[in-house]
């Protein structure tokens, strides 16, 4: 296979995914296309038995998957750079090693409608949200369905409009040395959160398209006794301070034509809301006092999201697995 032209790379992230890995992989392989692909997996320092099925997997279909396995923990923003540098196709899209495809017409669909459509840089699709190893969403991304068959641009993601970069297809940038450059700002941004300046980085390049398809399962993973992952991994303050650190580095770098303000109203709805059941005053408001002078008066633009966020978290139906 490496002497033909790649038409999609997938890459792949692990780090301590011996549960489910087998699942995403076999999901990828499922695929029925004409197109050409490869699976590039990129482990992060698992100490599980993740390595030993990659190794596994990468013996059986050598002209299919590569592996990278990582000496130290790096972190999610440098592994998916290091993943993306790996890929040789002409379009690449993202898959978790704990999440996994629920459509075997994934590539098919997304390549032909790139193809088809040089206007756009990316395209999007449908994500099912499910808990645990339940076969049944709990929720779908996006949640109103006239978001689905349309453009999407900057412009939308100034309004606070979901969006997420689970499954997206899109234009190999990292096959030139200036797109590997451009992206690269993501890493110097945060350690910790990447798909947020992911989706500013691929909408300055130009709009995406929302396809009416879902093809991807997002995995939520309800147990955290093994810290594994980052929600686990981190307290509800650290987790704020990183996604308040995030949008500070984004405006400084794209505040003059980027409005970010919908973005701080999020976050700091949940923040304060976190601050009030935790009374960890002290901690939050440290965190509040970094955001910038222009976003000062945030907290009223977030005053109507506190209160939806509480109404809703009452009607809400929990989840079974």
């Amino acid at each position: 296979m490496s002497e033909k032209q790649i038409d999609v790379s997938i890459y792949m992230l692990t780090y301590f995914h011996e549960k489910y890995i087998r699942q995403a992989i076999e999901s990828v392989l499922a695929q029925k296309t004409q197109y050409t692909y490869e699976l590039v997996i990129s482990d992060d320092f698992s100490q599980d038995g993740t390595r030993d099925i990659l190794r596994e997997y990468a013996e059986k279909y050598p002209d299919i998957i590569r592996v990278n396995l990582n000496d130290e923990n790096i972190g999610i923003p440098k592994n998916i750079y290091k993943a993306r540098s790996m890929c040789r196709g002409r379009y690449i899209t993202a898959l978790s090693g704990d999440d996994y495809w629920i459509n075997d017409q994934k590539i098919e669909t997304e390549v032909r409608f790139l193809d088809e459509h040089p206007q756009y840089v990316a395209a999007f699709n449908g994500i099912e949200l499910r808990m645990d190893d339940s076969t049944t969403a709990y929720d779908v991304i996006p949640r109103d369905k006239s978001q689905f068959n349309r453009e999407y641009s900057l412009k939308d993601y100034e309004k606070c409009e979901p969006l997420g970069t689970h499954g997206f297809f899109m234009r190999n940038y990292f096959l030139t040395e200036e797109g590997r450059e451009y992206f690269a700002q993501a890493q110097q941004i945060s350690k910790f959160v990447d798909d947020a300046v992911d989706e500013v980085l691929i909408l300055k390049k130009g709009p995406v398209y929302i396809l009416d398809i879902i093809t991807d399962a997002h995995r939520v993973v309800s147990s955290t006794e093994d810290k594994k992952n980052y929600n686990s991994r981190y307290s509800r303050l650290e987790k704020f301070g990183h996604h308040i650190g995030l949008l500070n580095g984004m405006s400084e770098r794209w505040g003059d034509e980027i409005d970010f303000s919908g973005w701080y109203a999020e976050y700091y709805a949940t923040g304060f809301l976190s601050m009030l059941v935790s009374r960890d005053f002290k901690g939050y408001k440290k965190i509040m006092a970094t955001i910038p002078k222009r976003y000062k008066g945030i907290f009223w633009k977030a005053l109507p999201k506190m209160f939806a966020f509480v109404f809703n978290r009452f009607k809400r139906v929990k989840p079974t697995a």
